[in-house]
């Protein structure tokens, strides 16, 4: 069992230091264009910007998702509002996606406290987003893209998707997915361009805090959501 754990964070770690390359090659060769460049850096610069925050992002993610997989921190869970997670997400993507064509929705349908960890919700969200922004499907025609940062109340959960308008993304394909992941580090069949370890970082995170990544619709769209319990101090209110 430990080695099958040791393997699975080796697969991870492999995946994540691929997914750096772009970025960190990006920053690379914009910072020695940027000092042989005589034209208005300020474009270059937010490149620059944007590839670093992506890169950071990723790495301090899997940090994150690593320490509580192995137990080496210890969560602690209070009431927040799952609304407020997804709009800072929301605002710390905006710059990428610019860059990326893409349109950013908000769709929040409750406030309702529910049980969780700010930081780490955020982290995990950060990683989807990105992914979702990033991923280029096998479309030919160049549609401008859009995601949509949702949030309702189910029963007696919030739920908290991102989703997007050009991705293909089910059930049966995100538990092939993260099967071949463990065992090989396969690709998301449908992206091209990233190999879904944002994905497997935040499912990680997630998992943490005993809540499950799933595929999931929303007005058309097709995404990821989680289900977080409504905070119990809601009864003392």
């Amino acid at each position: 069992m430990k080695d099958n754990a040791i393997n699975s964070d080796q697969f991870l770690l492999k995946s994540v230091a691929e997914e750096l390359r772009l970025p960190l090659v990006q920053i690379s060769r914009l910072a020695e264009l940027s000092r042989s460049s005589e034209n208005d850096l300020s474009s270059d610069m937010k490149t620059i910007e944007s590839s670093a925050d992506l890169a950071l992002q990723l790495l301090e993610s899997y940090i994150l998702g690593v320490e509580l997989s192995d137990n080496q921190r210890e969560i602690a869970l209070s009431p927040i509002t799952i609304g407020a997670v997804m709009n800072d997400v929301a605002h710390q993507v905006h710059k990428i996606a610019a860059q990326n064509n893409c349109d950013i929705e908000l769709s929040i349908k409750t406030s309702k406290p529910i049980m969780g960890n700010y930081e780490a919700i955020k982290m995990a969200y950060l990683n989807i987003a990105h992914s979702i922004i990033l991923a280029n499907n096998s479309q030919v025609d160049k549609k401008r893209k859009s995601i949509i940062f949702a949030v309702y109340g189910k029963g007696t959960k919030n739920m908290a998707g991102v989703y997007g308008n050009d991705i293909q993304i089910n059930k049966t394909s995100w538990e092939k997915s993260m099967s071949m992941f463990h065992k090989t580090r396969q690709k998301i069949p449908e992206f091209s361009s990233i190999n879904g370890s944002g994905f497997f970082v935040a499912s990680s995170i997630l998992e943490s805090m005993s809540l499950s990544l799933h595929p999931s619709k929303y007005k058309g769209n097709k995404g990821l959501v989680a289900g977080f319990p409504l905070s119990q101090q809601l009864q003392l209110i």
